[in-house]
């Protein structure tokens, strides 16, 4: 089994888009559609799709996101968790994101309950700003 790391932009770029509306993903590998005489149109190579369903898992078990998994390897979604959205309220913004992002990699990673606490201080701090520039 291939040891896997957490890619946090893997996180961001998930969240972003089952809050968009994504209603599945497909992480049955291609080579196993084929094997087993599936369409294969929404499968992966066999790395990426490993890598996938490894962060809806992520997703899933950090109680960021709910799917149903289904036999043929689709993870139907059912949406985010309360704290799913919180997350990605405050990491949605670009400028705060690259910002999270590069004291993440300065530091080698963190956890997700510290990417959360930075990423709620860089948006109170943004805010603050905002308030400030009214007055």
């Amino acid at each position: 089994m291939a040891a896997w790391r957490r890619d946090i932009d893997e996180i961001r770029k998930l969240l972003l888009e089952i809050e968009a509306g994504r209603e599945s993903y497909c992480a049955l590998p291609r080579a196993a559609a084929e094997a087993m005489m599936l369409p294969v149109e929404d499968c992966l190579p066999d790395a990426e799709a490993r890598k996938l369903a490894y962060h809806l898992s992520l997703l899933d078990s950090a109680g960021l996101a709910r799917f149903s998994r289904l036999s043929n390897g689709n993870w139907h979604v059912r949406g985010l968790t309360w704290s799913g959205h919180e997350l990605l309220d405050n990491i949605r913004d670009g400028d705060i994101w690259n910002a999270v992002r590069e004291r993440h990699q300065q530091l080698g990673g963190f956890s997700m309950e510290i990417l959360s606490d930075l990423a709620k201080e860089l948006v109170r701090a943004k805010a603050r700003s905002l308030e400030s520039s009214d007055a």
